[in-house]
């Protein structure tokens, strides 16, 4: 949504000498907007709200809550997020950011450093080398360079299976190939040595 658009969030800041026509219209387009960008699940629940202040003010009611349950449902939320070995780094990333905003968005502000140990908690065991050697090497943490260590380490183990898996199969067809060789060669040898019988005599 463009600042244009975000005025009609709040009538009372209507500039002066648009007409309530164009008013209208900047409505219509701004609530648009916003009906594009949910899903079509949280969509029906607010399909009834006729302006943008209407829309605008029922999601926050519905989705921002700032109740202590919800507090505590996405902090849990937080903490329990796990990513699976195989995972995506960036999926999982997006999905880590996603519940840090929404934290946010409730006046939870997590510090920097407990964001990074949630991040690095979040880690499957396969990757405790990456995380003893930032907490080793680091005396203070920054979520930027944690963020680009595992997006560094998660290319390199790309590599690594890939390298692995174009040297197994040049290992396959080597092997495949002096198997073949071996056999043609035993052929070849069995038919030379292989000499004619004697006639076989007939009694008649």
């Amino acid at each position: 949504m463009d600042k244009d658009q975000w005025i009609a969030v709040d009538p009372s800041t209507k500039p002066t000498g648009v007409t309530n026509e164009e008013w209208k219209k900047l409505d219509r387009k701004a609530k648009g907007t916003i009906q594009l960008c949910v899903s079509d699940s949280v969509l029906l629940n607010v399909s009834g709200e006729a302006t943008t202040k209407a829309l605008w003010g029922k999601l926050g009611t519905l989705y921002q809550s700032k109740s202590l349950v919800n507090k505590l449902f996405l902090q849990k939320k937080l903490y329990n997020l796990r990513m699976k070995d195989g995972d995506s780094v960036t999926e999982h990333l997006n999905a880590f950011n996603t519940v840090v905003s929404q934290l946010s968005s409730i006046e939870i502000k997590i510090l920097d450093e407990d964001k990074c140990i949630s991040l690095l908690c979040s880690l499957p065991d396969s990757w405790d080398s990456l995380v003893i050697v930032i907490g080793s090497n680091a005396t203070t943490l920054q979520f930027d360079e944690i963020v680009s260590a595992l997006l560094t380490e998660e290319m390199r183990r790309k590599n690594m299976e890939s390298q692995n898996g174009d040297a197994l199969s040049v290992r396959g067809w080597s092997l495949n190939r002096n198997k073949n060789k071996s056999s043609s060669g035993r052929s070849k040898s069995r038919g030379r040595s292989k000499s004619p019988g004697k006639p076989t005599k007939v009694v008649c």
